[in-house]
């Protein structure tokens, strides 16, 4: 009896275990702004949550053509040894070499991930901490160094890897002509309601850049950013590693070795190593947004608006 009955909960835990993810609803209202859809987030949760402190948020944000879940499958074992909280959003990006699309759609869909981030906590149901890691490639990297900008004191770190165009951290070039958004900062007060704080990128985001040696094609790029930082993605990561400097912030560049676009498993490992540096680092006295309240909703969940 006592074999049967084992054998009847080790059956039962197995099968809790492997239950399909509930769907967890976001706000309707917010991703109706977008003038790219946002159909789904991915939510991955450890299976292992920090027991005295709230939870360590990753936002993954993939290129063109990506979704959320198959990119933050890349991340998956770096986040349950992390315990980090994985916030995917599958997004449909518009046209990433017209800078005048772009300064439409990334203000957009930046002030929708701030918002979805202020709720987060609801959606996940834990406290989770208030500044996130960011962690995006390709057109994800383009959008995760821009929010980061947009909303420093919201960013512990960025990882942008294999971006194809950047936003200079300036309002004004060499000569003293205004370099407006998405090249550069001038006009943020109008697009955000807030000036550029220079101040909070130098003193809240740690910022880390990846790049191939193989993806050096100036045809994979748009001409209207060469004037600012080159015309491949390593001339443009080397320009914005130098352009970071400059204004003061913490910055670092890895340059991999016969690399093409893809990310490959050397590149997330090294970006994983340098947030979760920075996420130890920061561990003491962190204030969390949310109650604490009995963990009830999936380790994996979708979020459809």
């Amino acid at each position: 009896m006592l074999r049967f009955a084992l054998a009847t909960v080790l059956a039962l835990v197995l099968v809790l275990w492997t239950m399909p993810a509930r769907t967890v609803l976001a706000p309707v209202a917010k991703a109706a702004e977008l003038p790219a859809g946002i159909p789904s987030v991915y939510l991955h949760l450890p299976r292992d949550l920090p027991t005295n402190s709230p939870v360590q948020v990753l936002v993954a944000l993939h290129g063109m053509g990506g979704n959320g879940e198959q990119f933050a499958a890349n991340l998956l074992r770096d986040a349950e040894r992390n315990q980090w909280l994985i916030v995917a959003p599958t997004i449909d990006y518009g046209d990433w070499t017209d800078p005048a699309q772009v300064a439409r759609e990334d203000p957009r869909l930046i002030r929708w991930l701030a918002g979805y981030l202020d709720h987060l906590d609801l959606y996940a149901g834990v406290p989770v901490k208030p500044r996130v890691l960011l962690l995006g490639h390709s057109r994800g990297a383009q959008l995760a160094h821009r929010f980061a900008f947009f909303e420093p004191e919201r960013v512990l770190a960025v990882a942008a890897l294999a971006a194809g165009t950047y936003t200079l951290p300036f309002e004004r070039g060499p000569q003293g002509n205004l370099i407006r958004f998405p090249f550069g900062m001038a006009d943020l007060s109008t697009i955000a309601g807030h000036p550029f704080s220079r101040t909070s990128v130098i003193e809240d985001t740690d910022f880390w850049l990846g790049v191939g040696t193989e993806d050096n094609n100036p045809a994979d790029l748009p001409r209207a950013w060469d004037q600012y930082i080159g015309t491949t993605r390593v001339q443009r990561a080397l320009m914005f590693q130098a352009a970071l400097h400059d204004l003061g912030a913490r910055s670092v560049l890895v340059v991999f070795r016969g690399e093409k676009h893809a990310l490959s498993a050397q590149m997330a490992a090294s970006a994983d190593s340098f947030l979760r540096a920075l996420d130890l680092a920061h561990m003491d006295a962190v204030q969390a947004i949310g109650t604490p309240i009995p963990l009830k909703s999936p380790r994996n969940a979708r979020a459809h608006f």
